[in-house]
């Protein structure tokens, strides 16, 4: 059985594949660093140290600039004193993933660019759509008598951040496969709790007091931009 599944899809005997197959390849031999690390990365070759430059450099530049208009239309001077509402978190997972997959891409193959730009998707809506989802729920607890409080906004939260990392799973399938020629990206409870940082933009839309207090708002573009360098380092 799982020769005929090699031989339909040969790429599925490379161990780095984040997350559809990667239960499939944690073996009893592998240390948790690593099973955790091939659910976080995708490639079916070697990554090298020239992809992880132009990965690095495109999805910095990509946060950057974004930040830079933000800086001077919120008239601040310090980036850490930024602050962030969907329309923001959006539009720096955006263009920190634009910019790592379009360095990336520079000097590679058809084939490999073809990776990145699916790889690209994903990361973008895995950052996003959790914040759409969470953020509307949010705005459904306020507008409620009975849960609008701490604990209704902590389910909704929960149950939005669940929903969004399934949905946005499910809608880079429908996008990068429409016709349905490979198998499903899906996503298990653990893929979701190992990439819970690149939606850690919903617990900056819940502004509970005690994350205000943490200032999560300031980690947000180092997470935008290492979402943009994962894209953009894949093959």
């Amino acid at each position: 059985m799982i020769n005929s599944v090699n031989y339909n899809y040969p790429t599925l005997e490379k161990i780095d594949t984040y997350p559809e197959f990667s239960e499939r390849y944690v073996t009893k031999s592998e240390s948790v660093v690593d099973a955790f690390i091939s659910k976080r990365n995708k490639s079916k070759r070697k990554i090298s140290t020239k992809d992880k430059f132009k990965a690095g450099i495109g999805s910095v530049l990509g946060c950057a600039l974004p930040m830079v208009y933000m800086m001077k239309k919120q008239k601040v001077k310090n980036p850490f004193k930024l602050e962030y509402g969907l329309t923001e978190m959006v539009a720096l997972s955006a263009t920190s993933v634009l910019g790592g997959v379009g360095a990336g891409m520079i000097g590679e193959d058809k084939e490999t660019n073809k990776n990145k730009i699916k790889e690209g998707i994903f990361q973008f809506l895995n950052a996003s759509v959790p914040a759409w989802v969470v953020g509307g729920a949010l705005k459904l607890c306020e507008s409620s008598k009975n849960y609008n409080n701490i604990p209704g906004k902590i389910l909704a939260m929960i149950g939005g951040l669940i929903i969004g990392m399934y949905g946005a799973a499910s809608v880079s399938n429908v996008i990068c496969d429409p016709h349905d020629k490979v198998p499903d990206r899906k996503l298990t409870l653990l893929d979701c709790l190992v990439n819970i940082d690149d939606a850690l933009g919903v617990f900056v839309l819940a502004k509970f007091p005690l994350v205000g207090k943490l200032h999560l708002e300031r980690v947000l573009p180092f997470i935008y931009t290492y979402c943009g360098y994962r894209a953009g380092k894949s093959n």
